[in-house]
């Protein structure tokens, strides 16, 4: 009776960690000063004390929303302390037209948002549930740009996330040490799907452990705002989730 037992705990605790959501707590936070104004973001992790990796999140052009935070707390949940940045200084919208004065303003003035995201991994690297070298990075579109940044100019980082963000694949990555793992729609005004093939083909030359995805049938933001976001695809959405979460166990 007793062996039957212990083979059932066994097998409890083989399953795959995936399905275990852990309980978490979260607040908005402030993770640095720049120019005498603080660095405010929003902070998930799992309550049980304990040594996790940590990801640093970056928003979408549409600036730190519910969204981004939703994603925060579903990464915590399955392990991972996350922070999420904010590199628009509390300003957020639903309007395109303000998204992209937002974007532009932060891409005309990249320094700022360079030691913005310095502070916000030197803050996550020093707190005691996180575990100092295994931090990433994930982004979406805006964010997504942001996440290669981290990795094409080695800011400390382990692994990097992309979903759709922009990149030059003709820029130099020598200086890259962080894994890559990139999410592209097939179809994207903004993105060329020619460039995201010289991109794969160009990490392959690269060491480490890199994966690009094109998903068939999808446009830029089909794994974003669920709910809010007609280019939302599920499946591709789904499939994107899954490779990524199976990308950050074994590289991270």
């Amino acid at each position: 009776m007793l062996g039957k037992f212990f083979m059932v705990l066994v097998l409890v605790f083989s399953l795959d960690s995936s399905a275990i959501e852990l309980e978490i707590k979260f607040q908005d936070i402030t993770y640095g000063n720049m120019n005498y104004k603080k660095l405010n973001g929003f902070m998930a992790s799992p309550k049980e004390m304990g040594s996790y990796p940590a990801l640093i999140l970056i928003h979408e052009w549409w600036g730190l929303n519910d969204d981004i935070k939703a994603k925060a707390k579903k990464f915590a949940k399955l392990g991972y302390v996350t922070l999420a940045i904010d590199l628009y200084g509390g300003k957020s919208s639903t309007n395109r037209a303000d998204a992209k004065v937002y974007a532009s303003t932060v891409r005309q003035n990249q320094s700022k948002a360079f030691e913005n995201i310095k502070k916000a991994l030197k803050f996550i690297k020093n707190k005691n549930n996180v575990i100092q070298d295994r931090v990433g990075s994930i982004g979406w579109c805006f964010g997504g740009g942001w996440s290669y940044q981290i990795a094409k100019n080695n800011l400390g980082v382990k692994s990097s996330v992309i979903y759709y963000g922009r990149f030059n694949p003709k820029d130099d990555l020598q200086k890259m040490r962080a894994d890559i793992i990139g999410h592209f729609a097939q179809t994207d005004r903004s993105i060329s799907i020619d460039n995201v093939k010289e991109f794969q083909v160009k990490l392959k030359t690269l060491k480490g452990n890199h994966e690009v995805y094109i998903y068939p049938n999808t446009s830029h933001g089909f794994a974003s705002r669920q709910g809010s976001n007609k280019k939302y695809v599920k499946d591709a959405a789904d499939l994107a989730w899954d490779r990524t979460i199976s990308f950050l166990k074994s590289n991270l």
